[in-house]
């Protein structure tokens, strides 16, 4: 049973790739603590819309280097405490590798606060990232499947609606080596290659507040293929009918449902393409704007028989408070807790 009710710091080894919903309300915040190497506790923060508690939370960890802050999109429930955040990182000495955000501009005096903030703090690498970069921390590949840049093409026409616009990450534990990809079949034969792609991983999807038109994009872009023979074998494995290999780049074990539940946010297709076993929910207490909604509720149990994690919910027996997902390589399946405080407390990580 993946659920586990009695939540201990001590659950997390060097070994261990965690992810932190905290529970923020109608509203996104993710702490990620990477696996450790060489006695550093290297995170990730994905959306900060409660500094407070992101920081506590970052605290309870002993996170001692920020290797990503990542604004999926400019709206203030996911972008307030950001700002603040870099400043407090920065008084600290906790350094930070990189910032990612979508680009997208809207009137937003959050997102206006973090552009100036991030101007005054030069040092931090800025970028605007589109579907298909990458990057690996710690043994983690840390991917962006959208925006895709047919959409961040269409930003400065406001062709695009500000969720849609939002970054949508994939985290895969372990990476695969693709250091054998640049090798000749003298060194690593088809079979290797075979096999690497084959890796059992840990993988997770935030998808921020990502619409239908986002979605619809990432399909295209990250389809479903199975690989046989090429000439590069950068490209292609070639094809043995025991090494065929399936390629299903949006297969996940847990989604962080995005937009809160709404409606608006996912289908019963693209859940279906991801197939997750377990889906993780940020929403408020008092169901604002019918989040979560009953359709999309509906649609991700259909699938697997997915078990849903809410931080918050008008039910009060669906509360969990901020939702641990621990993973620890291997494919193995995560560990759940939920460690059930309200908003306004911090987590007890």
């Amino acid at each position: 049973m993946p659920y586990h009710a009695n939540w201990n710091i001590n659950n997390l080894t060097n070994d261990t790739m965690a992810v932190f919903v905290l529970n923020v309300g109608h509203g996104d915040a993710i702490v990620v603590r990477f696996p450790v190497v060489d006695g550093n506790t290297i995170c990730g923060v994905v959306d900060c819309y409660l500094y407070d508690k992101t920081k506590a939370a970052l605290q309870s960890l002993g996170a001692n280097k920020i290797a990503l802050m990542c604004a999926t999109h400019p709206h203030r429930d996911h972008s307030l405490g950001f700002a603040n955040l870099i400043d407090w990182c920065v008084q600290n000495n906790i350094e930070i590798e990189q910032f990612w955000d979508s680009g997208f501009r809207h009137i937003s005096l959050a997102h206006y606060n973090l552009i100036r903030c991030l101007q005054r703090n030069s040092h931090i690498p800025f970028l605007r990232v589109t579907s298909g970069f990458e990057t690996t921390i710690n043994k983690v590949r840390v991917l962006a499947m959208a925006p895709s840049i047919s959409l961040k093409n269409r930003y400065d026409t406001f062709g695009t609606n500000i969720n849609n616009a939002s970054i949508v990450l994939k985290l895969e534990y372990p990476a695969k080596d693709i250091a054998m990809y640049y090798r000749n079949a003298a060194v690593f034969s088809d079979e290797d290659l075979a096999e690497e792609e084959k890796i059992a991983q840990n993988t997770i999807i935030l998808s921020g507040d990502a619409q239908f038109d986002s979605w619809a994009h990432l399909a295209q872009e990250f389809p479903q293929q199975t690989q046989y023979s090429s000439s590069n074998r950068g490209q292609m494995i070639p094809w043995r009918p025991w090494s065929q290999v399936t390629h299903k780049p949006v297969r996940s074990q847990v989604i962080k449902i995005p937009h809160h539940m709404s409606k608006n946010g996912i289908s019963y297709e693209v859940l279906d393409n991801i197939h997750a076993k377990y889906a993780l929910v940020s929403c408020h207490d008092n169901h604002l704007h019918t989040c979560p909604h009953d359709l999309t509720v509906s649609a991700t149990q259909e699938v697997r028989n997915c078990e849903i994690y809410y931080t918050g919910n008008q039910n009060a027996n669906l509360r969990g408070g901020t939702i641990a997902v621990l993973f620890n390589g291997g494919g193995a399946e995560p560990d759940l807790y939920c460690l059930r405080e309200s908003p306004d407390q911090d987590a007890p990580i």
